[in-house]
């Protein structure tokens, strides 16, 4: 019953066989094992997918080539063409040695020490009891997987461009679920021209999804550097968008640096609110110029003291109408010349006391109708010149010229 090894040989032989261990009725249910050392029983029948199942050939196809076959190896050490890896590889089935099948289980134990040693090339394809290949190839002096647990692909390949010739890893893996967990100390280095990460994609569907990012840190410190002093990077770029977007420190101190040729700031929003909330705040701005535009209506509110020191020239332009109410007493005090001009009507009402001193020159100068009123005691004080000049009337220390 099944068919037999030894049939129609060429070449020398040694075959143990053992046909229809399972004394089955049918072909089909045969099961044989054998193993042959020498020549082939028939080229024909080798790595043959149509061949009888005794001989196991239909499983042998499963196996044709490896990955050395073709790999880019030009310019490495011990240089083989593709023409001559692949002549080699055409002889697989062919060449004869050592073949053996069995229909049933294999188990081999070994109590002692194992040592295979392989000069050509080794490749384990398993099927896991149905047609779902995975296994390894051992193959030019590289180890290389396979499976479906993993989809993608992965090659190595020698390069002369990089390094003055080296194997680099060419691989994109398409990967399940992944669970990563390390105890101990861990070290990351990455050099070479280029290291890319991309999560999720400006279009996901239901087959890749983009995924929820949480990154939780808890450490003894961190620190985090982006280049030196000795080599700083040529460009940082940082593009965000965001729908909505959280940002909340709590620390016991902090101390920000920021050191720069040139910096450009820009910010576009409908509504800004902006809370500060400190025992003291001290602001120090030192620039050889400063310039505030502000295209809005402001509403400043101090509760407390104002203290406002200015060394150097201010010029104060309002287009518009200017209202400033003081409950309380208003000290001015000028000390160097002071020079008022207005260039419409002028109303002036004081409830109470209105005391002016000038130090110096006071210059007053009115171009149009000119109203004073004082509801109570006016003091006025000038320890020298003072100069009031109206369309009809000019004043200097008392002495008044009606014109």
């Amino acid at each position: 019953m099944g068919t037999k090894e030894g049939e129609g040989v060429s070449g020398k032989y040694i075959l143990i066989e053992a046909p229809n261990f399972n004394n089955a009725q049918s072909e089909a249910e045969a099961m044989s094992s054998y193993l042959r050392l020498g020549a082939v029983k028939d080229f024909s029948l080798a790595a043959n997918p149509n061949a009888p199942k005794a001989t196991g050939e239909d499983l042998a196809c499963e196996i044709m080539d490896f990955i050395d076959d073709t790999r880019v190896r030009e310019g490495c050490p011990d240089y083989l063409t593709p023409e001559v890896r692949q002549a080699e590889t055409a002889k697989l089935h062919t060449k004869g040695g050592w073949r053996d099948h069995s229909d049933g289980n294999r188990v081999s134990t070994t109590r002692g020490d194992k040592v295979e040693v392989i000069k050509g090339n080794y490749r384990m394809v398993v099927m896991g009891r149905q047609h779902d290949v995975a296994g390894w190839d051992v193959s030019g002096g590289h180890v290389a997987e396979s499976g479906i647990t993993f989809d993608g692909a992965s090659s190595i390949e020698y390069t002369t461009e990089d390094y003055n010739g080296t194997w680099v890893v060419v691989e994109k893996t398409i990967k399940g679920h992944v669970h990563s967990a390390y105890h101990g100390k861990v070290f990351d280095y990455y050099c070479g021209e280029i290291v890319e990460s991309i999560t999720g994609s400006e279009a996901p569907n239901q087959g890749q999804p983009n995924p929820v990012v949480t990154d939780r840190t808890w450490a003894e410190s961190i620190s985090s550097y982006t280049g030196s002093a000795a080599l700083p990077i040529p460009s940082i770029t940082n593009d965000t968008w965001v729908d909505a977007m959280t940002d909340t420190t709590n620390a016991g101190t902090m101390t920000s640096t920021t050191t720069a040729g040139a910096i450009t700031d820009t910010t576009t929003v409908g509504t800004m609110t902006s809370t500060t909330t400190a025992g003291t705040i001290v602001d120090t701005t030192t620039a050889g110029a400063m310039i505030s535009t502000t295209i809005s209506n402001i509403e400043d509110t101090t509760i407390g003291t104002s203290l406002s020191t200015i060394i150097g020239m201010e010029n104060e332009t309002v287009i518009g109408a200017m209202s400033e109410l003081t409950v309380g007493t208003e000290s001015s005090i000028i000390v160097g010349m002071e020079t008022s001009v207005n260039l419409s009507i002028q109303s002036s009402l004081t409830v109470g006391v209105d005391m002016s001193m000038a130090l110096s020159a006071s210059l007053s100068m009115v171009l149009g109708a000119s109203l004073d009123i004082f509801l109570g005691l006016q003091i006025n004080v000038t320890a020298a010149v003072s100069i009031d000049i109206t369309p009809f009337s000019l004043e200097l220390d008392g002495m008044k010229l009606i014109m």
